[in-house]
């Protein structure tokens, strides 16, 4: 079933993922959810069908934020290695600010891989949007397929230390391997050009 687009439905939108970055996911109920956003939960379930269909909407909006706000950080990245990159994701990532936004990704991934079905169109582009994006400012003249090799490796390699850094809460420890991670990828890429 198709939903109309409205502004109303835009806010509740906006106001649920405000909701659901403050709260996380888990123990999520449109009830409590549609008193916060001033809403009731039945025009919950009219604009997005269900609680998990909004959440996998809700999602795809963070997911699309968070990668504007990244890009703007790096710019256009062509003029910085990707190391500089990587250390830029990652200080925006581990900020204060921003960290809720990685507890919710990595608890809706997890959610994602359960039950695929409601959170399928996030799940398909959780890490090869980041991927593609690493990929388009390693050099161009990679083959495209090895240009997507090295960018899945980097973009795997900080979605694990940023897992293993909420879990541990070291960050000194997580930053040190990103480091390392990052100068060996530089010197990975001369090797390749």
């Amino acid at each position: 079933m198709t939903r109309v687009k409205s502004q109303r439905r835009d806010d509740l939108l906006n106001a649920s993922i405000e909701y659901i970055l403050e709260r996380g996911v888990a123990d999520l109920s449109l009830r409590p959810l549609a008193a916060k956003v001033g809403s009731k939960a039945r025009l919950l379930i009219y604009h997005f069908g269900n609680k998990d269909s909004l959440v996998a909407e809700a999602m795809i909006v963070v997911r699309d934020r968070v990668q504007r706000a990244f890009a703007t950080v790096v710019g256009n990245g062509r003029e910085r290695a990707p190391s500089q990159i990587m250390r830029a994701f990652w200080l925006w990532a581990t900020s204060r600010q921003h960290e809720r936004y990685l507890r919710l990704f990595f608890e809706v991934h997890g959610l994602a891989l359960q039950k695929s079905a409601p959170y399928g169109q996030y799940l398909e582009g959780a890490v090869t949007s980041w991927v593609e994006m690493m990929a388009s400012v390693l050099p161009a003249k990679m083959s495209r397929q090895r240009r997507q090799a090295l960018a899945t490796l980097a973009v795997s390699t900080v979605v694990g230390l940023l897992l293993d850094y909420l879990s541990s809460r070291n960050k000194k420890r997580t930053s040190d391997a990103l480091d390392s991670f990052a100068s060996n990828f530089d010197a990975l890429l001369l090797k390749e050009t």
